[in-house]
């Protein structure tokens, strides 16, 4: 497994994200949803892998819910970077990591445009457990 490291500009938000895929194997998804196309996201996932999120400063921490409000997205209110999309599912989290906060941001594949409209909450949650990444988060001085 390697580890590759990221975060926000400011540093209140790092991340983790473990995977044993050469990162040329994994093409950033390009969502089409508004939000995403507004933050120009390429998000990372590998299911097999481990993304962790540090918080320095959880009075920072932004998490926006929209849609099904099924999960979480996370951004810094320092410096206003987004971060991850982050479910919590039972005793289990879920999430995906933004290619452009990754120190390697240009290592990965090329970027894949993709819909997930017309998904019901069941779905959504069904979808992310089985692309996205198991994931944990440690929020500090919160």
């Amino acid at each position: 497994m390697t580890d590759h490291t990221g975060g926000c500009h400011c540093g209140n938000i790092t991340v983790t994200f473990t995977t044993d895929k050469d990162p040329a194997e994994i093409s950033p998804r390009a969502c089409q949803c508004s939000f995403c196309r507004k933050h120009a996201t390429r998000a990372l996932s590998d299911n097999a892998g481990h993304i962790h999120l540090q918080v320095k400063d959880a009075g920072a921490l932004g998490r926006y819910r929209f849609g099904l409000k099924v999960g979480d997205y996370v951004f810094c209110k320092n410096c206003a970077v987004y971060v991850s999309a982050y479910m919590e599912d039972g005793d289990t989290a879920w999430a995906n990591v933004m290619a452009n906060v990754m120190d390697d941001r240009d290592a990965w594949g090329p970027d894949q445009p993709i819909e997930y409209g017309g998904e019901d909450e069941a779905g959504k949650r069904e979808r992310r457990r089985h692309s996205w990444t198991p994931a944990s988060m440690i929020v500090e001085n919160g």
